[in-house]
């Protein structure tokens, strides 16, 4: 299992930025840096989520306007 943390702006297309990390910790503590350094544009959405062989399942997700919404723990 990975963990990847995704930065999109919304509505798609639009530019992304994204990273695979093997820890659910080091990924989580790059969701927050992420949160801290992009959270507050508009139109930036931040996501955490596992990939295993049969799929990604976000974990939690960020935006400006809706804030944290946590799926599951990591």
């Amino acid at each position: 299992m990975t963990f990847r943390v995704t930065l999109w702006f919304s509505p798609p297309p639009s530019p992304s930025v994204s990273g695979v990390w093997e820890s659910g910790e080091i990924a989580e503590r790059k969701f927050r840096s992420w949160v801290g350094t992009h959270g507050s544009h508009p139109s930036a959405v931040i996501e955490l989520a596992e990939e295993t062989a049969s799929g990604r399942r976000p974990v939690v997700t960020w935006t400006r306007d809706g804030g944290e919404a946590r799926v599951r723990r990591v």
